[in-house]
């Protein structure tokens, strides 16, 4: 079977990346998914990083079947020689969860609760896979970690060996032009007043937006729609939907200034068919999720997905080997 040029870029810059951050992970056993896309590599990190063995767990989603992400990965592991990667579709038995020295936050695993965390060996320890502010209690239960002596840490995204946070400007350009907007010479709404908004902002500015209003304050906006192309909603800490009854937005009032305003949605409890319903230009063509991204940094290419995950166990290896540094957000 022969490596088609996807694979050979990816395996490339896996073992670039793990070279530059030295990630070690000899003779520990890894706890983490198996995914779709550029998330079929995950496993194949931690193998090629010296991981003793790799667990790996895939699930059914909206993005495909787990089945087909493990064949996927099986096809790999068999022309690269990996052969100490274990697979479960579905569920994570509970041997498992006790034998792992390191577990990571992935969404197959999740949620990383009391019943799940008893489960585990006392050294274990925990990577976000994210920064540490971007944290959601639904994920992980890090108190119970915390009085349990288990060690949990985000990854500084924006570490200069890692520099991922930035391709969410790369994202976000993308997400505009999709939506069938330009950046260059258009007037935005940046609706955010978090690291999300600043870098989307600057990546706007940078790429040559006219002007571009950073805010998280409903009347700075409410008479200036009229003035503007489109609003991008990605403020990262906001549970309350954006439209319909009792939505941060009145439609209407957008409506009846702009009837051409776009919306495009990166995080965000955000109804598509409601406002599709409306007449309004939304983007991404699907419902928007509260503090979940409605599209990740997979949607841009495979670096930055490859840079996180390898950051992401390159903190574990630090919290085993009680290591600090800038890299780890311990918590």
């Amino acid at each position: 079977m022969k490596i088609n040029y996807f694979d050979l870029r990816a395996i490339k810059l896996i073992k670039q990346i793990i070279k530059n951050l030295d990630l070690d992970l000899n003779n520990q056993i890894v706890l983490t998914e198996v995914g779709s896309k550029y998330y079929k590599y995950t496993p194949i990190i931690a193998s090629l990083a010296g991981a003793k063995k790799v667990y790996a767990i895939a699930r059914d989603n909206s993005y495909g079947k787990g089945e087909d992400n493990i064949i996927e990965c099986i096809e790999l592991c068999s022309i690269l020689g990996i052969k100490n990667i274990i697979f479960h579709l579905n569920y994570v038995p509970a041997n498992i969860i006790n034998e792992a020295d390191i577990i990571t936050n992935s969404g197959n695993l999740r949620p990383l609760d009391k019943f799940f965390l008893s489960k585990t060996k006392k050294d274990v320890v925990i990577s976000l896979m994210y920064e540490k502010w971007e944290y959601r209690k639904s994920d992980v239960d890090v108190d119970w970690c915390i009085s349990n002596n288990i060690k949990v840490a985000g990854v500084w995204e924006s570490h200069p060996q890692v520099n991922v946070f930035n391709y969410v400007g790369q994202l976000a350009i993308k997400l505009v032009h999709e939506a069938g907007f330009e950046v260059f010479d258009n007037k935005i709404i940046v609706w955010s007043n978090d690291n999300f908004g600043d870098t989307i902002k600057q990546a706007f500015l940078d790429s040559g937006a006219s002007d571009v209003l950073q805010t998280i304050e409903i009347n700075k906006v409410f008479k200036s729609y009229n003035n503007y192309d489109f609003i991008f909603i990605c403020h990262y800490n906001e549970n309350r939907k954006y439209f319909g009854q009792s939505g941060v937005f009145d439609v209407k009032d957008i409506i009846s200034q702009n009837p051409s305003i776009g919306i495009i949605h990166l995080y965000g409890d955000v109804d598509y068919d409601f406002l599709d319903n409306m007449g309004v230009n939304c983007f991404p063509r699907k419902k928007g999720e509260a503090l979940h991204m409605s599209e990740t940094l997979g949607y841009l290419g495979l670096k930055p997905i490859i840079k996180l995950q390898v950051a992401g166990l390159k903190v574990a290896q630090m919290l085993k080997n009680n290591q600090s540094g800038e890299l780890v957000q311990l918590f």
